[in-house]
């Protein structure tokens, strides 16, 4: 990418209104060096003017009016799965960057096919995985990467959160022509992305069991993944819709010969104006004297999508817009990498049998 330096505040165009995160994003948006110039969702039966922070933009029906007749720098996309690629192809052939909603495809053969239709543009394209972001998280692969843990062993994962009762389960993220997949491809795929993050280690294999338990939803609403890591460590994803209306119950943990952290990144009610603590226990000699330590991150309120830690990870995708210097936090080749292991996810499902995940033969490089 060539490097670009801002002549004036970047014009945003914000692509799918109908989407869950839509009203958090306007207001990361609102806090950042960016203004919101236009709008677009193509449901025309979707009531826009009740979206709070959009403010007094025109709306669009169709993305590629918009991209024409707005030429905004940046567009912002939370649409479906299915309509996401083809609005990211038209936004980069336009040499317009990109900020998506992950997971950016419904299967790995579509993002890769985007990938081939972009190959040669220096738009920059960035994907929302922001947990990336978190300090705790970062605090964790710094750890990794200097050898805390030793030999990794085991890797467990869980997110569980309300009922599909408390929730609008008739959206199109419930449907799987437009989303393909339900809790796996919608929250357990925070923890896909991010614990072989954490460790450099890609997921390999994977052996997959989903229920549908929830009627009328023809998406699962609960799964359990076995998985193996390049490196040889084991792991579990548990995922679920399963609580009380606004509750979760998340855990990250790993767990190696010299040493294991325990984490909980969400808390019993999503929010970021609390604290969080990660659990670190050692074998090492320089642990002796106190073997089980805590770290404690208390949140600064910030509005937005995941709240300050998401506010550092969109503006080092706007960073990343005019200097060749950063990285976007999370790119499509990243997207991709996702979109392989959830292939095999639904493939064994399918099967019953343990599935090699396409492509991940090795250890993830480090990016800075």
């Amino acid at each position: 990418m060539t490097a670009r330096e801002p002549t004036h505040t970047p014009t945003v165009g914000y692509v799918g209104l109908n989407h869950h995160h839509t009203e958090p994003y306007l207001a990361t948006l609102a806090e950042l060096p960016v203004s919101v110039t236009a709008a677009c969702e193509p449901d025309e039966h979707f009531d826009v003017d009740g979206v709070s922070g959009l403010g007094d933009v025109p709306v669009y029906t169709d993305p590629v009016e918009l991209l024409d007749e707005e030429d905004p720098d940046i567009v912002w996309i939370s649409l479906s799965n299915r309509d996401t690629p083809a609005v990211i192809e038209a936004a980069v052939d336009r040499g317009i960057d990109v900020y998506t909603e992950k997971p950016a495809a419904r299967t790995a053969a579509e993002l890769e096919e985007l990938l081939e239709s972009i190959d040669d543009s220096d738009a920059t394209v960035g994907v929302s995985y922001t947990w990336r972001g978190h300090p705790a998280a970062q605090e964790l692969r710094n750890r990794a990467a200097t050898g805390f843990f030793g030999d990794v062993r085991s890797v467990d994962a869980r997110f569980i959160a309300s009922q599909l009762a408390y929730r609008e389960a008739d959206h199109y993220l419930f449907e799987q022509a437009a989303s393909r997949g339900g809790i796996v491809q919608w929250l357990g795929i925070h923890w896909i992305d991010l614990l072989p993050w954490i460790l450099a280690d890609d997921v390999v294999r994977v052996n997959a069991s989903l229920t549908h338990g929830t009627p009328a939803v023809d998406v699962e609403d609960g799964a359990v993944v076995q998985f193996e890591l390049a490196s040889g460590a084991i792991g579990s994803l548990q995922c679920g819709y399963y609580l009380r209306e606004g509750r979760y119950d998340t855990e990250l943990s790993i767990t190696g010969m010299d040493g294991r952290v325990s984490w909980d990144p969400m808390g019993d009610y999503f929010g970021f104006d609390d604290e969080t603590t990660v659990e670190l226990e050692s074998c090492r000699d320089e642990y002796a004297s106190a073997p089980r330590r805590y770290l404690t991150y208390d949140y600064e309120p910030t509005p937005g999508y995941g709240g300050g830690y998401g506010l550092d990870f969109m503006q080092q995708f706007l960073d990343a817009r005019v200097s060749a210097d950063v990285r976007v936090p999370a790119d499509l080749e990243d997207a991709l990498t996702v979109l392989r292991v959830l292939d095999a996810v639904y493939e064994s499902a399918e099967t019953g049998e343990w599935v090699a995940v396409e492509g991940l033969e090795g250890e993830t490089e480090l990016k800075p």
